[in-house]
């Protein structure tokens, strides 16, 4: 009873609240499968009836001297009708199973709307993460039994034991009252038995965890290309397996452990089935001898008597079952029914339009402090930028300048204070419309396994425009390169995926994102540290031909490389987390302050690199 409060306390809805969420989703999603579990239950019901009763039926035919052709006739009709009940059931299961795959895709497309549309920052939130993980195997766990389509059949079980139980207590209603109380009873302790095991693999399953996700990161570690050269380089695949066995090691004790409860659960279990048995098996004798029923009945009321004894043990074991898929879908339903700020703005204001471009921005009094932090990232922060301003922003690592970027971007709201665009609290817009505002290139970025034209443009490709794909890519100076390829603009990216795939430079990658940046064409442009993987001369020009094409948008560069902040019309040097310096180049030059000590710096190690080469 206590093990049972303290799961209860471990769900954020009731045990009944996430059955009938499911059950819900099931009659939404897929109502016909139900009509094949209501289908399969009778002749579930009646098949082991008519297997015990077939030797009654015998045996008396033959006690009785009964014409050899009634017996025959008999044993056909009873053949077939096994023969029908045999193929209906399994027949039944396998539509209900490929019905249940459907619901089991609708599931996994709530994980991914969630994950594509949820808000940034409960990505970026552990908590949030780690309820991800929690959730993830509702709908992902095994091929065919996760938890959300074993439920399926959990009903198809509950019901036919029901309907199991009340048919076979009729048969047995002739018995004496006593026996039925007896096999209830062990019925009941087996079933506890039960519940003890499924207690400690829930129990286990929460100690599993840290060991499934590092054995997780063994595996995408083993498969990460780039990582392989530096287990080769430095001789680590020998520290790569043995910290991957001493994992093992861990995760197979731990699993010991829950074996022996099974072990000790399976011995109980089965002196209770002997104690079944042994008093089907006195109390049928004992009629049998003082001639209250004969021996062709004592073989049916044993049969069923084992029938019944099994309809009780399904119904406890699948409602054991259905209370573990319960917790599941309480997990699955914490992740997915985390708040979200879409949808929430009734009367949000439109964002501006061309007619307002290129949109002015400013930071009012804006700190900000991560979930979790213990002191605010972003501190009482305020600047403007003026409509088609170029903007540089540096700083030290973690001085809070991609905590910036997020903050204009959307991707998370102000703990306090104000960001403005065009004089409107971007809070007042409409979460999903505010993201048309900004193209971005970031440091980190992906492409799909799609069409270069997909890619540029970011959609099908019947929903693209030939034309401004063509233009981005001759702006971005890559075009006469995709042009020579034997697909042109309809080349596929990603060689992991696409066999015929084409993989470009680091620098040819840059310029596609240009062009996609391009393609959007939206009047604030942002540049996160976009080249930071190029050498300083491939930085420099492709910073030139961003210079080039943010004409007539408002800009914000971040950069490592203070030597890229002489395209930008004013400079704001970020320090813990505020606006330290503000000017031009040459003005925070001529201060003699932080910005110039870090230029110095940098200017002296390239200078060195040139002498020493030289």
């Amino acid at each position: 009873m206590k093990k049972e409060k303290e799961l209860q306390k471990k769900t954020v809805h009731s045990l009944w609240d996430n059955f009938r969420y499911m059950i819900e989703h099931w009659w939404k999603w897929n109502k016909r499968s139900m009509i094949w579990v209501l289908l399969t239950i009778p002749a579930s019901v009646a098949l082991p009836a008519i297997t015990a009763l077939v030797p009654k039926l015998l045996i008396d035919y033959i006690t009785e001297h009964a014409p050899v052709s009634e017996m025959i006739l008999m044993v056909c009709l009873v053949s077939f009708l096994v023969a029908l009940l045999t193929w209906i059931s399994p027949f039944l299961s396998n539509l209900i199973e490929a019905d249940t795959m459907e619901i089991k895709m609708r599931y996994r497309m709530l994980v991914f709307d969630k994950l594509l549309y949820t808000d940034y920052g409960n990505i970026e939130n552990e908590e949030n993460r780690l309820k991800f993980e929690r959730g993830k195997d509702f709908v992902f766990a095994g091929a065919n039994n996760g938890p959300c389509t074993y439920f399926f059949f959990c009903i198809t079980q509950l019901l036919t034991g029901i309907v199991g139980i009340c048919s076979f207590l009729g048969l047995l209603s002739a018995l004496k009252m006593w026996t039925l109380v007896i096999i209830l009873a062990t019925c009941i302790f087996d079933y506890l038995l039960s519940l003890k095991l499924t207690q400690e693999d829930y129990a286990a399953t929460d100690k599993l965890a840290p060991f499934y996700q590092r054995l997780n990161y063994f595996y995408r570690l083993a498969n990460n290309i780039p990582a392989g050269k530096d287990v080769r380089i430095y001789g680590a695949g020998d520290w790569f397996i043995r910290s991957m066995a001493e994992c093992l090691a861990a995760y197979v004790r731990l699993l010991g452990k829950v074996g022996h409860t099974a072990i000790y659960v399976s011995a109980g279990r089965a002196l209770m089935s002997l104690a079944r048995d042994l008093v089907a098996y006195v109390y049928l004798i004992y009629c049998v001898l003082n001639g209250a029923i004969s021996v062709s009945d004592f073989i049916f009321y044993f049969g069923i008597i084992n029938g019944f004894s099994s309809w009780v043990l399904n119904v406890s074991y699948t409602v054991n079952d259905l209370r573990r898929i319960c917790v599941e879908c309480d997990r699955f339903r914490e992740f997915i029914e985390i708040p979200e700020r879409r949808g929430i703005q009734q009367n949000s204001v439109p964002i501006p339009t061309a007619n307002a471009f290129p949109c002015e921005v400013e930071f009012r009094h804006v700190t900000f402090q991560y979930h979790g932090a213990q002191v605010p990232t972003i501190k009482d922060m305020s600047f403007y930028v003026g409509k088609g301003e170029k903007i540089a922003i540096v700083g030290e690592n973690g001085a809070g300048k991609t905590t910036v970027i997020k903050l204009l971007c959307g991707f998370y709201r102000p703990t306090s204070g104000q960001i403005l665009i065009n004089g409107i609290n971007t809070a007042e817009f409409d979460p999903d419309r505010y993201f048309d505002l900004f193209s971005a290139v970031f440091q980190d970025y992906n492409f799909l396994p799609l069409s270069i034209t997909e890619n540029i443009a970011v959609c099908p490709k019947e929903k693209a425009d030939p034309q401004k794909v063509e233009h981005a890519l001759r702006i971005a100076g890559v075009y006469d390169r995709i042009m020579r390829l034997p697909k042109g603009t309809d080349t596929l990216m990603n060689k992991q995926l696409n066999d015929d795939a084409v993989d470009f430079s680091g620098g040819e990658q840059q310029k596609l994102l240009l062009a996609r940046a391009m393609y959007k064409d939206a009047p604030i442009l942002i540049l996160d540290e976009p080249t930071a993987a190029l050498d300083p001369i491939a930085e420099n020009e492709m910073y030139l031909k961003y210079h080039e094409l943010s004409q007539e948008k408002t800009s914000f560069f971040i950069s490592h490389r203070l030597s890229s902040t002489r395209f930008c019309d004013r400079i704001l040097l970020i320090a813990d987390g505020k606006i330290a310096e503000e000017g031009t180049h040459r003005e925070l030059m001529e201060k003699n302050g932080k910005y110039r000590h870090m230029f110095d710096i940098q200017s002296y190690y390239y200078r060195l690199g040139v002498n020493t080469n030289a």
